[in-house]
């Protein structure tokens, strides 16, 4: 085991351009994925409800400039899962954010400024060139897939910053910081001599992938004090970023560790109707407009640690996805910001 005075000596991460990682085309190789196509739930009491609960509309339209937007510039969003099964992988976290990344691909104006900054570690393959083409090219939730030039073209404008620990993270979100300064003066630049509007600029997406997890890393070569405390730095870096270039960047964190304890048994015996018994004898009622809020059933504390509790106070809307009888279900567990807290939606049925 390292000691502690060499957690911290690794070198930071250079960015590289996604589009350069492909590999040349093969035949047949490019074909597109099967749609995933779903329609988001209807409230189950049959009633005709407001849509303003249902996350789907949000997350079709990807990053918007309203500020009743759940998906937008000027916030700090973080998409988490619940503790409930070992064997999730990557993409189970990943396919979200990367598709809200993918949408804003999509929508880009042709432009030699970087459009999305992503850093995660090695391991976390949700972002990797291969898969961020392929998601381009398929058809995905009502949108049609792009030719494989065209999707090439949107990957030139993304930045991949591999990173191996917590220290690397926060170099490279140091760097960004730097990028998006000089993106700014240049715009403002180009402003001033061309009175062009600011709102004509493409929006920036920064990914940041797995703090959670790098900082388990800081608390294994320190203590959990020393964690909460460097996470908390780069968290206000972060929500600093976010507040400086309100009108054109979004921060999305995916955690890929979990919330709550691992339990995952915690779901199986829940009855099949509209309320939920616990131990004490107490029924709690489902929600008045019949939508089921994953929060009404015996689920332990979702922050029981120090770093848990820390990685939510560093996130303005905290997003949670989780399985429900045989559905995905994405739903708005805080919004300190806006109105969002409670929105919800289904991602994939099964």
């Amino acid at each position: 085991m390292a000691s502690a005075p060499n957690a911290y000596s690794a070198e930071p991460a250079f960015p590289v351009l996604a589009d350069s990682l492909l590999r040349q085309p093969e035949s047949k190789e490019n074909a597109a994925a099967p749609s995933n196509e779903t329609n988001a739930a209807a409230p189950s009491n049959g009633t005709t409800a407001k849509k303003d609960w249902n996350l789907k509309n949000d997350w079709k339209q990807g990053i918007q400039s309203s500020k009743e937007a759940v998906f937008r510039c000027g916030v700090v969003l973080g998409f988490s899962r619940l503790r409930m099964r070992s064997n999730e992988s990557n993409e189970y976290i990943g396919q979200i954010p990367r598709y809200i990344l993918t949408t804003q691909l999509r929508s880009i104006h042709p432009s030699s400024e970087p459009s999305a900054f992503i850093i995660h570690p090695r391991s976390f393959e949700a972002f990797v060139p291969r898969t961020l083409l392929n998601e381009l090219q398929s058809p995905s939730h009502d949108q049609p897939g792009l030719s494989r030039d065209d999707a090439i073209r949107r990957l030139d404008s993304v930045q991949l910053l591999p990173v191996h620990n917590f220290t690397n993270a926060a170099q490279a979100i140091g760097k960004v910081s730097e990028a998006l300064h000089e993106i700014q003066e240049n715009r403002e630049k180009q402003r001033k001599s061309a009175d062009t509007s600011p709102s004509t600029h493409n929006p920036i997406v920064l990914i940041v992938v797995g703090l959670d997890t790098l900082t388990e890393g800081v608390i294994r070569a320190s203590n959990p004090a020393r964690g909460a405390a460097v996470l908390t730095a780069t968290f206000r870096t972060l929500t600093r970023l976010s507040r400086v270039h309100a009108s054109h960047l979004s921060i999305i964190l995916v955690n890929t560790n979990g919330l709550g304890t691992m339990n995952p048994d915690w779901d199986k015996n829940q009855p099949s109707g509209n309320t939920t018994t616990h131990g004490d004898g107490d029924t709690r009622q489902a929600l008045e407009d019949g939508i089921h809020s994953i929060f009404h059933s015996d689920i332990p504390s979702l922050f029981p640690t120090l770093l848990m509790k820390t990685l939510d106070q560093g996130i303005d809307i905290h997003l949670l996805l989780s399985d429900l009888r045989g559905a995905q279900i994405v739903e708005v567990i805080k919004d300190r910001v806006g109105t969002s807290l409670g929105k919800w939606g289904i991602w994939n049925e099964q």
